[in-house]
């Protein structure tokens, strides 16, 4: 069995056909009665009773039809109105909603740009510039040194950097120390002027801020920094080595002062360097770390500091690499003066394979030299092996040529007598030079 629910529009239709078919079947019934109770009445009265009872049975279905489609419309009209009304509201709560948002929006961006112009002015500021520059204290560590080019005129280091300065504008008694971005507050915005291209930086750009208003920031460099070489005493020479910081929050020493800072349980003062680095073939004799003016030109005076270290290059290595093997092949020339001159073939022989292997070991020395417009004192000790070596093929072939038909036999043989002593004396001379310089 089954029902169905219908709605209120319908219930109130089948309410009216109810009641239609029960006022037929009492104006049905009606004159049945009557005519019953009374048989005496007339046709003609008969016939007006029933118009009567038809017309009362009209006009109470009209009746009932009008009530009820007056109850429908009543209905449909309270749920439009009941509709239009939620329709209303909600859009008036949405409008209302809308302009608390705008509001709302409003007040945040003006409370933010606020904020900001009061950071960026305080940032921009130094801290208590009334009294005088703004003394920043400062630590260096060059934790390492990975290369040296002496072509490219340049060095790579890892180098680590604390600075140190009060702001009592920061200073809050009852805070405990906090982590600020470098933006926010004044700092001496430190640069590194020499260094080649980008330079990374390791550690996150905050500052810790602690109760008493003093500010310290961390940060660790890595990269190529540019540092001209005068190589005129390789590889004899040692170099001064120059990691310059700029400080360009202040363009005078009128506003920011550079000192140097001390390390917690240590006797640094400014700065030090690993006492092992990843040179193979340089060793670090001395470092400093002071405050440095960087003046590009005269005109430019920029407070800043620097951290120097001297480096002097290994020489064991050029030893056993390029001078030794020289040494032999001067050597080698100087055995055709101990061989009969008779012998004028093996001579000459002896003479020219020294030279040939000269100018292939010259070959060979070139890519391990610094390409250089200017000579050096390894290149004056090449070049003086190499007239040694050039030398000896000539006295050679000289005192083959002075046979005795054009000369005394006496003679010759001087020349080679003298040319087993003057050799090995010229060329040792060359080479205390170089040691000694």
């Amino acid at each position: 069995m089954s029902y169905r629910f219908r709605t209120d529009g319908q219930a109130g239709m089948n309410c009216s056909n109810i009641l239609l078919i029960v006022i037929l079947a009492v104006a049905f019934f009606i004159p049945t009665i009557a005519f019953s109770a009374a048989p005496d009445t007339t046709e003609a009265e008969l016939k007006a009773i029933e118009k009567a009872t038809e017309e009362a049975a009209v006009k109470a279905v009209e009746k009932a039809t009008e009530e009820t489609v007056e109850k429908a419309v009543e209905k449909a009209a309270g749920k439009a109105i009941e509709k239009a009304t939620e329709e209303a509201a909600a859009k008036a709560v949405e409008k209302v909603t809308e302009k608390t948002v705008e509001m709302a929006v409003e007040k945040a961006a003006e409370k933010a740009a606020v904020e900001a112009t009061a950071k960026a002015t305080q940032a921009a500021r130094r801290p208590e510039e009334w009294k005088g520059p703004t003394k920043v204290k400062f630590l260096i560590f060059v934790l390492d040194v990975d290369d040296i080019d002496d072509a490219a005129q340049n060095f790579t280091a890892n180098v680590y950097m604390k600075l140190e300065w009060e702001d009592e504008r920061l200073a809050n008694k009852q805070s405990s120390p906090r982590q600020v971005p470098l933006g926010e507050v004044w700092n001496p915005n430190i640069i590194i002027a020499n260094r080649v291209g980008l330079v990374s930086k390791s550690l996150p750009e905050m500052v810790t801020v602690f109760p008493d208003g003093k500010v310290v920031y961390q940060q660790r460099y890595t990269g190529k920094l540019s540092q001209p070489l005068k190589l005129s005493d390789f590889p004899m020479d040692k170099h001064t080595f120059t990691i310059q910081f700029v400080g360009t929050g202040g363009t005078s020493a009128d506003e920011v002062e550079f000192i140097p800072g001390d390390a917690i349980a240590s006797n640094i003062v400014g700065g030090a360097i690993a006492d092992e680095l990843s040179l193979p073939d340089w060793e670090i004799t001395k470092s400093e770390a002071l405050p440095f003016f960087y003046r590009p030109i005269e005109q430019i005076n920029t407070p800043g500091f620097a951290f120097r270290f001297e480096a002097r290059r290994f020489i064991s290595y050029y030893i056993w690499q390029i001078i030794l093997p020289l040494t032999v092949v001067v050597f080698m020339s100087w055995a055709a003066f101990w061989i009969k001159r008779s012998e004028t073939g093996i001579r000459i022989a002896v003479a020219t394979s020294s030279v040939l292997t000269l100018i292939a070991h010259r070959f060979v020395l070139a890519s391990l030299l610094p390409r250089l417009p200017y000579m050096t004192r390894m290149d004056y000790f090449t070049v003086g092996s190499t007239i040694l070596v050039f030398l000896a093929l000539i006295v050679v072939v000289l005192t083959s040529f002075l046979e005795p038909e054009i000369c005394s036999d006496c003679n010759a043989r001087r020349i080679n007598i003298g040319s087993r002593f003057a050799f090995p004396i010229a060329f040792f001379v060359l080479l205390w030079w170089f040691v000694a310089g």
